[in-house]
């Protein structure tokens, strides 16, 4: 067996360093300005920013221990005088109308009825709700929110009452205030 001790020849082949060759090593050079110092600085001074600029949660606040309490209407400021009955022509609606006078500290914007019907025997056939409502040149009517009615004054009030009980006896339903609104003094 022949061996050929030659090695074929391939080109473009760059030769190998020897072992104790060294290439230089080029160093990087390096700021002497601590630049990381300074972003951490910069994000900081970021984030303290950012939270002071976010909304405060609401604070609690401690009433004042001899804190006031203003009136409040009651249905004893509200008296009616001089009630008529002006039956409907048409339905079962009954309209009532009379003087109401405000003897409290506060102005009256509205006011609610209970009216109960009695029937033929005395005894309740029904109760309905109805809405004061402030009577103008005797035909037209306002709310008493656009029109309220100050402390020590009277005012010709209407009630109206959609729909009464069947077997109402037609005399005079016994009234009950049943919601007062008003302004502060």
């Amino acid at each position: 067996m022949a061996t050929n001790p030659k090695l074929p020849d391939y080109p473009d082949i760059p030769p190998r360093k020897p072992a104790d060759d060294h290439t230089k090593v080029r160093m990087i050079r390096q700021s002497k300005f601590p630049w990381s110092v300074v972003a951490i600085i910069i994000g900081a001074a970021l984030i303290i920013a950012v939270i002071g600029f976010f909304p405060k949660g609401p604070r609690k606040v401690t009433a004042p221990s001899g804190a006031q309490i203003p009136p409040q209407p009651t249905a004893s400021q509200v008296e009616f005088t001089g009630v008529q009955i002006e039956p409907s022509t048409v339905g079962d609606a009954v309209t009532l109308n009379a003087i109401l006078h405000n003897a409290g500290d506060t102005a009256i914007t509205g006011v609610e009825v209970g009216a109960q019907f009695l029937g033929a025997n005395g005894q309740p056939v029904g109760t309905t709700m109805g809405k004061v409502q402030a009577v103008y040149g005797g035909t037209s009517s306002e709310d008493l929110t656009q029109a309220p009615i100050k402390p020590n004054d009277s005012r010709p009030v209407r009630i109206s009452f959609d729909h009464t009980p069947k077997g109402w006896n037609h005399q005079m339903p016994a009234l009950t205030v049943t919601t007062v609104t008003a302004t502060t003094p």
